[in-house]
């Protein structure tokens, strides 16, 4: 009876610490991005209740998504949050990776993105000389969405047949009719996913170069480029229960 409640005890204060700590993280986040910090009760004025009501949820599951990526962060760099917090603050170049992390986490639903953008962190936390790489899987990472990880998904997979006396058996890269025959409902965002993978060095044009065979043989040949393979890789590596 005295160990489960010493554990309970142990339970709600660890999971206050988690919570004040979110606060301070959400509110040197708001510093960069004034809408995560808005103030509530200032908006009470001039919002309809109902209304009120969805913005407060909203920051609520912004608060609960940090707090979920700094528990991750926690546990890839094998210290307590108050030890990972206090070495966080020894450092402007943790400090600027654990704002960006933060920052990506409050913004997306994806449990799986949210514990890899934590695991940067802790990485980052357990070897500084890590940091700028972190840095950028963390913007990489923030780049990525569900219609992007279904893209990603199909990227990674061994692509289509060539035509019957072709001199390789499979095409060299995804075109985009076969993209749209795996993905048809992208037809008319397509270009656009795409060109926010292209800007984030996650996807790239295999084809550029490549001479057509005829008018009708388009030149594109996405690939994942080696970065892309890792930002993926850290959304697998997240199992259903994490």
């Amino acid at each position: 009876m005295g160990q489960d409640a010493n554990e309970e005890r142990a339970g709600s204060s660890a999971e206050a610490g988690v919570k004040a700590t979110t606060g301070v993280i959400v509110a040197s986040v708001a510093m960069f991005n004034p809408i995560a910090g808005v103030a509530l009760g200032a908006l009470k004025e001039y919002v309809d209740a109902p209304i009120m009501q969805l913005i407060e949820r909203e920051r609520a599951r912004r608060e609960e998504r940090a707090a979920r990526a700094l528990q991750a962060g926690s546990e890839e760099a094998e210290r307590s949050l108050d030890r990972l917090v206090q070495t966080i603050e020894s450092s402007p170049d943790l400090l600027a990776l654990m704002s960006e992390t933060v920052q990506a986490a409050m913004e997306t639903p994806l449990v799986e993105k949210i514990v890899a953008l934590g695991r940067c962190l802790g990485r980052g936390v357990r070897d500084e000389a890590t940091v700028d790489a972190e840095r950028l899987r963390v913007r990489g990472l923030a780049g990525i969405e569900s219609p992007e990880v279904k893209l990603l998904e199909v990227l990674s997979q061994e692509t289509h047949p060539t035509p019957e006396g072709w001199f390789q058996e499979r095409w060299p890269g995804w075109r985009r009719p076969e993209l749209l025959m795996e993905l048809p409902g992208f037809a008319k965002v397509l270009d656009a996913s795409i060109a926010r993978l292209t800007a984030e060095g996650i996807v790239m044009d295999d084809g550029i170069g490549r001479l057509p065979q005829n008018d009708d043989d388009p030149l594109e040949m996405w690939v994942l480029t080696d970065f892309g393979i890792d930002c993926l890789s850290l959304l697998r590596a997240v199992s259903p229960e994490s």
